[in-house]
């Protein structure tokens, strides 16, 4: 059975249910008395004999080996869980606790020098968040962050960025003879050496690393120093650092602006006549934070040019223009929570004077939602197009998205078919927000096929119910997504049904009308407030029916 135990405590608990959740709340599974951790703070899944750690949106973040968790995440035998405050090492159960951790052990132990000889000076400390009480002298600091920013200001480059970074080490700490930096890639999690700096000339292509001094930097956000590694038994066991003559070694975590440890910087020395004293950490320390932020930087440079050209293509899936029908107008409008997200609506034109109004949601935000939406825009028409009913190419459309749709994510999807002859609409839902209609007869506004509910895509093989109404002179038919019903204003109220159903009934009788006071009114609501979720709306309305055939691009 998997287990976890607290770290520096006598906790252990173990994970015999399906959910697990971590907080401050007295209905949590596991219940916490720090400040810090949320009341709801995280959850543990277990799927076969998997098991998958969520955080529940937390104030603070979870972590796992130094590394904020952004999704569901697996968990392997001795990941260590830090919940700001509360430390958990998970141990799964083919692999049952052992009886020390390396939080448990010392830092360093160092051997007994020679009989006669002078103790060998021992391993030193510095916590990155202790640097604002250490005594840095004024000349050194200022020489560390002119010389890295300097070196820095002119790219955003990682590839660039980092040699400029050992260039500047080397030229502060004038007895290092090697230095690299590893950064931790952002999906295996592993340690990746980055740059590697040699100022002797038979320095080797790849220098001696210890991944115990490494690992332990990574974990505890300290900064290390050996000032005689050759004594010290924690290097002992791969005998590279006698090997190539290392004497003292300086080892110092980059830390990211939000806690996340990116990686480490490392610098040794061949020669025991200068090794690296207090001071030389102290100043390592404070270039590291202007390390840290300039790989940040140039990480978020790397990001938001991919986040634009995704941006660019997920707008390529959505219409680029309204339908022209006469006796119908239309109006829509979508924006995203974040860059990029899971929303979705497309207008496609059949044979036979039909013409589809689709809207979705992807279940979360961002990247993975909007590849998901990428999928579903694709597959609708697929389906559309091969399928004599809307119901069958629902239920195609749920089989095609099962197996994208793992570990949790699900799509509602609502498809409306207009026969523009007949002036009636067929209607499909799965597990989407019902639509409004407004009668033009009387300006009521009613709920639209709120029984005929099915499943979300993506869950389960069930059958899905039609709908079927007439499209009257003046109705107007409102379709959006939870990003308008699910606003919240600064009291965290939600914006809810009812007042979009208010909202439709004061406005004037007009799709465009209706949809500009919608997001008017939205945007009222939420005064100020940044969207939580993304947003999307679509409003039909009928004026006069007008035996027409509708203008747009054939089916793709």
């Amino acid at each position: 059975m998997a287990v976890l135990r607290e770290i520096g405590g006598v906790q252990q608990y173990t994970l015999r249910d399906p959910v697990t959740v971590i907080g401050r709340a007295t209905g949590c599974d596991i219940v916490v008395r720090i400040a810090k951790v949320s009341a709801r703070h995280a959850m543990i899944v277990r799927q076969g004999q998997s098991f998958f750690l969520d955080d529940l949106a937390s104030s603070n973040g979870t972590f796992i080996n130094g590394q904020r968790v952004k999704g569901r995440t697996q968990l392997r035998n001795n990941d260590r869980l830090d919940l700001f405050g509360l430390v958990l090492e998970f141990f799964d159960a083919d692999a049952p606790p052992s009886s020390t951790t390396l939080k448990a052990q010392p830092a360093f132990t160092l051997r007994d020098a020679p009989e006669g000889a002078e103790p060998a000076p021992v391993m030193s400390t510095l916590a990155l968040s202790e640097t604002g009480r250490v005594g840095i002298a004024p000349e050194a600091k200022l020489r560390a962050v002119l010389e890295l920013a300097r070196n820095l200001s002119t790219t955003l480059d990682q590839k660039e960025v980092l040699p400029k970074i050992l260039e500047s080490l080397f030229s502060i700490f004038p007895q290092a003879d090697r230095g690299f930096i590893l950064l931790r890639d952002p999906a295996s999690h592993k340690l990746i050496p980055k740059a590697i700096r040699h100022r002797r000339p038979d320095g080797i292509e790849s220098p001696s690393i210890s991944r115990t001094i490494v690992d332990h930097a990574m974990q505890t956000g300290q900064a290390l120093l050996s000032a005689d590694a050759g004594h010290d038994e924690r290097f002992d066991p791969s005998q590279s650092i006698r090997r190539h003559r290392i004497c003292s070694i300086m080892c110092v975590p980059m830390i990211s602006q939000g806690g996340e440890s990116l990686g480490v910087i490392q610098l040794d020395t061949q020669t025991s006549r200068t090794p690296f004293s207090q001071d030389d950490l102290d100043v390592l320390v404070t270039a590291s934070m202007q390390a840290a932020r300039s790989v940040e930087m140039a990480r978020l440079h790397r990001e938001r040019r991919d986040l634009e050209a995704a941006t660019a293509i997920q707008k390529s899936f959505l219409p680029g223009e309204r339908p022209r029908v006469p006796g119908l107008h239309f109006f829509d409008a979508y924006t995203s929570a974040q860059q990029v997200g899971g929303d979705y609506y497309d207008y496609v034109a059949l044979p036979g004077q039909r013409l589809v109004v689709a809207i979705g949601d992807v279940a979360g935000k961002g990247v993975p939602a909007a590849l998901l939406m990428a999928k579903l825009s694709a597959e609708v028409r697929f389906c559309l197009a091969t399928e004599p009913s809307l119901s069958a190419a629902v239920s195609k459309l749920n089989s095609s998205l099962k197996r994208a749709c793992e570990e949790g994510r699900f799509v509602t999807f609502l498809g409306m078919v207009l026969d523009l002859e007949k002036m009636s609409v067929t209607m499909v839902n799965a597990g989407h927000l019902p639509p409004l209609r407004r009668c033009g007869a009387t300006g009521e506004v009613d709920v639209i096929g709120e029984n005929d509910v099915g499943i979300p895509l993506g869950v389960f093989d069930r059958p899905y119910q039609e709908t079927t109404l007439d499209l009257g002179v003046g109705d107007c038919l409102v379709l959006a997504t939870d990003g308008i019903t699910e606003a919240r204003n600064p009291d965290n109220d939600l914006y809810g049904v009812e007042r979009l159903r208010a909202i439709m009934q004061k406005s004037p009788p007009e799709a465009g009308s209706i949809g500009a006071s919608v997001l008017a009114d939205v945007r009222s609501f939420a005064g100020g407030r940044p969207l939580g979720d993304d947003l999307t709306l679509i409003v039909m309305g009928r004026e006069q029916f007008v035996r027409t055939e509708i203008e747009m691009p054939p089916l793709s």
